[in-house]
């Protein structure tokens, strides 16, 4: 995936934090005879902490993947390890805890995917397949009308990277207005039938589309319709005009990332209530027929042949979904958040560090060889 940006690049290699691991003290397990958690156990405002031989794991094997991400290498802050809705796994960085803010990077698409989805739901969006000018003014009677919701989706928009590069849009855009560098950019292909091509702009053009389609800015409606929802509290940056930065940058709790991710495992459903429908997880998760990529789904990543999907962030910021075992992996790196606002500008910026050397499958497979049932 490609780094956001290249100066970040350069910083995250001399963050302030140290590296060095420890575990943080867990929840005492909930006392033998108590009804086990099963796919209908959700968290209240807090998590409950089990022991894994109650859900069907064994010990030593989270003990060895959470051994694998805090090596000093990998610059691990947080790991929480999620199965029947409940912790069987966590650790922290030293210096770090439950309450320590992380940040998702692109891990934030997967979340304005699923916003895409909800307005749909509440038919504030008609479509995924009408072009993408019905919700973004600026495109109206322009060269981009071929350009539906699903291509900017799909990331199959056929646009041209802005002439600076996409991975600039970090930067600032223009004049501060991140959406406007988005949008203002050319067609090179015809969308939907070419090369599919990662753009961190496409991505910015679903915070257009949500302000349209919603008529309110997108932290506020992902938190009535989807943070306060499952109990989670996020912070999402925005650019200097106050447009979200859709393609990243949400700031939460490892544990809150962990709900995000036991939604989808959950089928969009959060105990009584779907949150997001059925078939948009569905279909969101799933890679399009038509494209060259194997492997990325509508602002998901997909993993065939782990029977995962997952959402990826700069510098492994991941939320891994096993649905079939009702399990939720949630791994972030190092951050500290530089100024003291969460407007992309000046000296507001993330800074986070990246493992030096990771392998998603031996980590992950240390978790699901634990499974034993």
């Amino acid at each position: 995936m490609r780094k956001i940006y290249l100066l970040l690049c350069v910083l995250t290699l001399a963050s302030c934090g140290g590296s060095g691991s420890s575990s943080v003290a867990e929840d005492a397990p909930v006392p033998t005879g108590h009804t086990p958690p099963d796919a209908n156990t959700y968290p209240d405002l807090s998590w409950e902490t089990y022991a894994p031989a109650d859900v069907n794991m064994s010990e030593s094997g989270i003990k060895e993947a959470l051994d694998y991400a805090f090596k000093s290498t990998r610059n691990t802050q947080g790991v929480v390890i999620i199965r029947h809705g409940v912790i069987v796994g966590e650790r922290y960085a030293n210096e770090k805890s439950q309450d320590s803010l992380a940040t998702s990077w692109s891990t934030g698409k997967s979340f304005a995917s699923a916003l895409i989805g909800i307005a749909m739901d509440q038919d504030l969006i008609e479509s995924i397949d009408v072009p993408a000018e019905d919700y973004l003014p600026p495109w109206v009677n322009t060269d981009k009308s071929d350009v539906s919701v699903r291509a900017i989706l799909e990331m199959r928009t056929g646009l041209k990277e802005p002439t600076d590069g996409d991975a600039n849009i970090y930067g600032g855009g223009i004049n501060g207005d991140q959406l406007a560098y988005a949008l203002d950019r050319v067609p090179e292909t015809t969308p939907r039938t070419d090369n599919w091509v990662y753009q961190n702009t496409d991505s910015m053009l679903l915070a257009g589309i949500l302000e349209t389609a919603t008529g309110q800015s997108v932290l506020d409606y992902a938190d009535i319709h989807l943070f306060s929802k499952i109990g989670m509290n996020a912070d999402w940056w925005t650019d200097e005009l106050g447009h979200a930065m859709t393609y990243c940058c949400i700031d939460t709790t490892t544990r809150d990332f962990a709900r995000f991710g036991l939604l989808y495992a959950r089928n969009g459903r959060w105990e009584q209530e779907q949150i997001v429908s059925e078939a948009w997880v569905k279909e969101s998760t799933t890679v399009p027929e038509g494209t060259d990529n194997q492997y990325y789904a509508l602002q998901w990543w997909v993993s065939p042949s782990g029977g995962y999907f997952y959402s990826a962030g700069l510098n492994k910021n991941n939320i891994y979904i096993f649905p079939e075992l009702d399990l939720v992996v949630v791994r972030n790196s190092l951050y500290t958040k530089m100024g003291s606002s969460s407007i992309r500008t000046g000296d507001n910026y993330h800074l986070t560090l990246e493992p030096l050397d990771w392998s998603d499958p031996e980590f992950l497979s240390y978790i699901t060889n634990a499974i034993t049932n």
